[in-house]
């Protein structure tokens, strides 16, 4: 079993230290264009199965050069690269996972593409999109009829402190800021709800009080409710309590607007300057005792044989101590390496581009939950089955 895994930032060397573990695996490559990040995997992973090299993804005949002998590819790096990366695992006919869901259309002539040329490609195999859409959709397995379908997720600092009590635990140097409306289903119809609306709040453990709220994408998993007719679906971002009313004084003062403005005879976008001057705040660091949460919780109702049905899914993982991970590589990184090595060793059979809440279900569901149950993830099933009598 060869892996290649581009994207040496965040994720990348979790996935690759990962691999390379496995008994099974011949040799992993990690591939970056920043040589200090390619030393610094290097330095973590060291494992004499793991090599790097220095590749340029935005050049597409490196990316196949670099691509070809491997059973599968893992991109670990930004939406954006996604359909390059897909273009030339096309080309090479190579497996690929991708950690990003975003990157790729619901819909079009590329999946007749990818299909033809006799592989698979996996999307949106983190955490969000990732493990949601995966237990949402096993969810749905052991219901005939579905009603609703809630989640929410979140990655937070383990010591959250003001102004925001937030940090960017995913990498970037940027916050998730964006204003405007998503896809939701509302009493069996597609609506466009607004982001940052439907505040909940949401009690976790020992931790500071959280709250929930509207976020996302359309989605591979959105796309599913709509083919099961079911009535609501939700999907909410989690972040500490009074996130939500900061975000909404910064946007109304138009602190964060992407409206140009004039200052000093120059045109400036405030977000963009936002961005700058928040950043050295809400940098996730951990040389200086940053650590990290992934708060996850799923609830998806319905019906089956006249019961009503009831499963939910928890999760709150805590950075991991021991080895120096960060909780949000951790359930992001192990669930793509967990699902390349089931493509790289033939365990998903279907070919074109199949996103994860179609193709892992049954016992490849339960093979990622062990295996991420080994490796400290911990996920917890609860269904009640209830009847009138």
């Amino acid at each position: 079993m060869k892996i290649l895994i581009l994207g040496m930032g965040l994720m990348g060397p979790t996935i690759a230290k990962d691999c390379s573990e496995d008994p099974k695996a011949e040799m992993v490559t990690g591939c970056d264009i920043d040589d200090a990040k390619i030393k610094a995997a290097e330095r973590y992973i060291d494992n004499k199965k793991f090599f790097t090299k220095k590749v340029d993804i935005t050049k597409q005949e490196q990316l196949v050069s670099a691509m070809k002998g491997y059973d599968v590819v893992v991109n670990s790096t930004v939406a954006k690269f996604s359909m390059d990366v897909l273009k030339a695992a096309t080309q090479v006919k190579v497996n690929i996972v991708d950690l990003a869901g975003g990157g790729y259309p619901q819909v079009g002539e590329v999946y007749k593409e990818v299909e033809k040329a006799g592989i698979t490609a996996i999307p949106g195999c983190g955490v969000d999109p990732g493990l949601i859409d995966i237990l949402c959709g096993q969810a749905m397995t052991y219901m005939d009829e579905v009603e609703e379908v809630n989640f929410a997720c979140g990655g937070l600092p383990k010591d959250p402190k003001p102004p925001l009590e937030y940090k960017i635990v995913f990498g970037g140097t940027r916050m998730p800021i964006r204003p405007g409306k998503v896809p939701m289903i509302v009493d069996g119809e597609l609506k466009e709800l607004d982001r940052y609306s439907e505040v909940e709040s949401i009690f976790v453990n020992d931790h500071p009080e959280m709250e929930a709220f509207i976020d996302g994408f359309p989605s591979s998993l959105l796309k599913l409710c709509q083919e099961r007719k079911i009535k609501n679906f939700r999907g909410k971002t989690i972040r500490y309590s009074g996130y939500v009313d900061k975000l909404m004084f910064l946007l109304d003062l138009g602190v964060i607007s992407s409206k140009p403005v004039k200052y000093e005879g120059r045109e400036i976008i405030p977000v963009d300057f936002f961005h700058e001057l928040i950043y050295p705040i809400i940098k996730f660091d951990e040389k200086a005792g940053d650590k990290d949460i992934t708060v996850l919780l799923v609830r998806v109702t319905g019906k089956s044989d006249e019961k009503d049905v009831d499963v939910s899914y928890d999760m709150v993982d805590e950075y991991d101590e021991k080895h120096k991970m960060t909780s949000m590589a951790k359930t992001t990184g192990l669930t793509a390496a967990i699902i390349a090595r089931m493509l790289a060793q033939g365990e998903v059979k279907k070919k074109g581009i199949q996103w994860p809440v179609r193709v892992i279900r049954g016992e490849l569901f339960e093979e990622l939950l062990s295996s991420l149950r080994k490796r400290g993830v911990e996920i917890t099933e609860t269904i009640t089955k209830t009847r009138s009598v």
